[in-house]
């Protein structure tokens, strides 16, 4: 499992950077893709409704829904909400501001997914999208997830695909992009390395073998792992043909397998908890 080091400051630098991109997050969701990682966004969001949709159609009750990570609260916008209530929770507060004021059929609160703010066996369906990769103790993050989760309830959730050969190159491409910006300091007569190519924060990839051990280790069944976001990311992934492809081939080739699990840059699993008398 690739382990990024950890820093004290890391909390605070992914928090900062997600109040700064809070008042424009959701137009992300509501227009044409600029880049891959837009691409990425809308994949996620596609296959989390469909492997949420078989749930909610099979509900006989109205089904209690977190959203661990909300962001703006759009992730679970478009679904029918005849048959649940959405509880929202996301570390940034000005995410949880945005996310107030454009759904207001939903409740949101700010907070850490490692200390989560809900009863024993209280969800039925735990989401969590472009989060567990920030966390440090992924496992303990899960399993405190887990321990929401009402016997037989669900987790849909996503991780970077660390065996993708798209994410591969974008390393390749951002340590391209700091030497030239190191080159070019030099020249300069400047000795900062802050600038073009370096991330804001850092967080970590998963294989499949890795999530699903990971998952069962926290208690859980996997029911369906999916795939998305095919295509070059940086400075590639702006194109337009590009973002076209990668939303054409993540719909047609969304099962895991061993091809598309070197290409596709995002995995998407349900999970489900045991239900005790099972």
């Amino acid at each position: 499992m690739s382990r990024p080091a950890a820093t004290a400051e890391q909390p605070t630098v992914v928090r900062n950077y997600f109040d700064d991109a809070s008042s424009s997050w959701g137009q992300r969701y509501r227009q044409a893709p600029r880049g891959m990682a837009d691409v990425d966004l809308l994949m996620r969001r596609r296959n989390i409704h469909e492997l949420l949709m078989p749930l909610l159609d099979a509900a006989t009750t109205t089904l209690q829904v977190v959203d661990i990570g909300c962001g703006s609260g759009d992730v679970l916008a478009g679904l029918p909400r005849e048959k649940m209530r959405v509880f929202g929770m996301d570390f940034s507060p000005e995410m949880v501001r945005q996310a107030s004021i454009d759904h207001t059929q939903d409740r949101f609160l700010a907070g850490d997914a490692t200390k989560l703010p809900l009863a024993f066996d209280s969800a039925d369906i735990a989401v969590s999208s472009g989060v567990i990769e920030y966390i440090p103790n992924p496992l303990m993050a899960v399993a405190g997830i887990v321990a929401t989760l009402k016997p037989g309830g669900h987790l849909i959730i996503s991780f970077p695909n660390r065996k993708s050969v798209f994410r591969h190159l974008l390393k390749v491409e951002r340590s391209l992009e700091r030497t030239a910006h190191r080159a070019k300091n030099a020249l300069r007569g400047k000795t900062s390395n802050n600038g073009s190519g370096n991330n804001r924060y850092r967080h970590r990839q998963w294989s499949v073998g890795e999530v699903t051990s990971l998952l069962r280790r926290a208690g859980l069944v996997v029911e369906e792992v999916r795939i998305n976001t095919f295509g070059p990311w940086g400075r590639l992934g702006r194109w337009r043909m590009m973002s076209n492809a990668s939303q054409s081939l993540s719909a047609r080739f969304k099962n895991a397998n061993a091809i598309t699990t070197r290409l596709g840059s995002t995995l998407v699993i349900r999970a489900r908890k045991p239900d005790a008398n099972a």
